[in-house]
């Protein structure tokens, strides 16, 4: 299934650039919410890897540590042509620490802390990330520029295109499930669940951004604040309220579809007259029980600032759970990427 080319919201793109041409152009640390305690019956390791599988790497400790995988977790799956830092949590309830050294190539721990709770999936703040783009060709005063806009306007939600598969495979086999057609193992529903909520969110941004209000209010917005997914409806905004949005504090959402417990009233009309052509995608979500979300439609750089290293830019920002910086970057400049996202 060929994904639609999502518009851009601060102009065409200002030349090309190569991403990963090695892994240690895409540089991502986790951040999470919480640190070890120092004691508990769960060792938080965190490691450094390069070129491997998120998941791939939990069933190697695993097996290093002698535990069923069910017992290894992690925040959030990184990416693999990429050098990573994420923590992993191993319940080992009445067990030392493994003193066997961890052989596994492109992995190295950093640290080992014991700690009371697992690391759940999604117990996730951001992601700190250093980006080397290679072979930029483009005006550099031009990037710059947009780049502070960037930081300081924020930019589309889109989610990336990592989340629909290669070549959108991920919605075409949610569409033979959805017909009937292709049966997929409980452990897939997921991802590729995700995959129809994350289209359906991305048309409707998309609709936002061509008539340019993606980061403006309109009546009967969900508005979200920046920090955390609390919000409000907002069906008259005063001039406090449009000074919040306007400033970033609060952002415009869209829905990731699914069944609706409580209308929303404006905004729910506005999404059913945009998704008006997408009723197969909303009437599998719903027949499998999916309720519906929300996202905001704008992020933020946050941190964010531009250095050059012998004539390519580099990023440095931070970014929320849930958001890529392919997207931010695409903002920027066309991107011929060597590899894609897990």
């Amino acid at each position: 299934m060929s994904l639609p080319v999502w518009p851009r919201a601060w102009g065409e793109s200002l030349g090309t650039a190569r991403l990963k041409v090695e892994a240690a152009d895409f540089q991502v640390t986790e951040v999470l919410p919480e640190t070890p305690s120092g004691e508990g019956e769960h060792l938080w390791l965190t490691v450094e890897k390069t070129g491997q599988n998120t998941a791939w790497l939990a069933r190697k400790l695993a097996n290093w540590a002698n535990l069923s995988p069910r017992d290894v977790s992690y925040a959030g799956l990184k990416d693999r042509h990429a050098v990573t830092t994420q923590t992993f949590s191993l319940h080992l309830p009445g067990r030392d620490n493994p003193v066997q050294t961890l052989a596994v190539d492109g992995v190295r721990i950093l640290k080992q802390e014991r700690h009371h709770r697992k690391l759940k999936t999604g117990q996730l703040v951001g992601n700190d990330f250093r980006i080397r783009l290679r072979d930029f060709n483009g005006d550099a005063d031009a990037l710059a520029e947009r780049w502070a806009v960037l930081v300081e306007q924020g930019f589309p939600n889109y989610f990336g295109p990592q989340r629909f598969g290669q070549n959108g495979a991920n919605l075409e086999r949610a569409r033979g499930w959805f017909n009937g057609d292709t049966k997929l193992r409980r452990e897939q529903r997921g991802i590729h669940l995700s995959a129809v909520r994350s289209y359906l969110f991305n048309t409707l941004l998309a609709q936002r951004v061509a008539d340019g209000s993606w980061n403006q209010w309109l009546p009967g917005d969900y508005l979200q604040f920046r920090e955390g997914q609390g919000g409000f409806v907002c069906l008259q905004a005063d001039a406090h309220d449009l000074e919040r949005v306007q400033s970033g504090q609060l952002s415009p959402t869209a829905s990731m579809p699914g069944r609706v417990r409580e209308s929303l009233g404006p905004l729910d009309e506005r999404e059913t007259a945009a998704l008006a052509d997408e009723s197969f995608w909303i009437d599998g979500l719903t027949e499998r029980g999916i309720e519906r979300g929300l996202r905001k439609l704008r992020v933020f750089a946050e941190r964010g600032r531009l250095e050059w290293q012998d004539g390519d830019p580099v990023f440095h920002f931070f970014l929320p759970s849930g958001s890529y910086a392919t997207t931010a970057l695409r903002e920027l400049v066309t991107l011929n990427e060597d590899d894609s996202d897990e």
